[in-house]
């Protein structure tokens, strides 16, 4: 079965700051079957997503309500290029190498809010993300509240030269039950949650001496709770 919903993933910074979309795939693997789908994965794409602008992935969900599955990244991507479809011979591929070895698939596409999100200028290559979604709940401009609240954060990130890495991403179109906005912290060891999972250390007086006592429970916790229904952490790794 093949359920469309709208989302957000992984990300680039060497992209002009133009509308960027990611396709993922959730895939849940048959258990006794999980070696050939990863071994499928690459066959697939090196057949048909390893060159281009557009390039996919493969990563194993360790931890939230996916845990156990697989997603199949595919970006960056621009909403033309959703126009073009695959053909016949890559849905066979598709077919015999990856839907030969799971249950379930669902698609989710993403578009990365360029104007929230924050990259440092030296990262390198992460093989983990942490992702953080929030369920925005119904009352009027829900979303434009959120992600207000989330830009103040990026402009902190900015002027304390923070050294992590957050993606935003936000759904064009309303998911039923309002997971339409995640932020992407790629990682490159567990130890850094040893200190926190997220924002720096102590980021919450940081962003007080910035903007004034008192500010990150006016600014970004009153917003959050007004605004959404929760939220939860997924961490996905790599798979080479």
């Amino acid at each position: 079965m093949r359920l469309i919903i709208l989302f957000l993933l992984c990300s680039t910074a060497s992209l002009a700051q133009e509308t960027t979309i990611y396709e993922n795939i959730i895939l849940t693997p048959i258990k006794q079957m999980e070696g050939k789908l990863m071994e499928g994965v690459k066959l697939h794409n090196a057949k048909y997503h390893s060159k281009g602008k557009s390039t996919a992935t493969l990563y194993s969900i360790l931890s939230g309500p996916n845990s156990g599955k697989f997603v199949w990244l595919d970006g960056p991507m621009t909403y033309a290029d959703l126009d073009q479809q695959p053909d016949a011979a890559h849905m066979a591929d598709w077919g015999k190498n990856i839907q030969s070895y799971i249950t379930d698939e669902k698609i989710k596409h993403a578009q990365l809010h360029w104007e929230a999100s924050y990259t440092p200028a030296e990262f390198g290559s992460s093989d983990y993300l942490l992702i953080r979604t929030f369920k925005l709940n119904n009352k009027a401009n829900s979303m434009a509240k959120v992600l207000e609240a989330i830009t103040k954060i990026k402009e902190v990130l900015v002027a304390t030269n923070a050294s992590i890495v957050r993606r935003v991403y936000v759904s064009p179109f309303r998911s039923e039950n309002g997971e339409d906005i995640s932020l992407v912290y790629p990682f490159k060891s567990f130890t850094r949650f040893e200190k926190g999972n997220g924002l720096p250390e102590n980021f919450a007086a940081s962003y007080e001496e910035i903007n004034g006592m008192g500010s990150w429970r006016r600014d970004i916790a009153d917003v959050l709770e007004t605004y959404t229904d929760g939220r939860y952490d997924e961490i996905r790794t790599l798979v080479k």
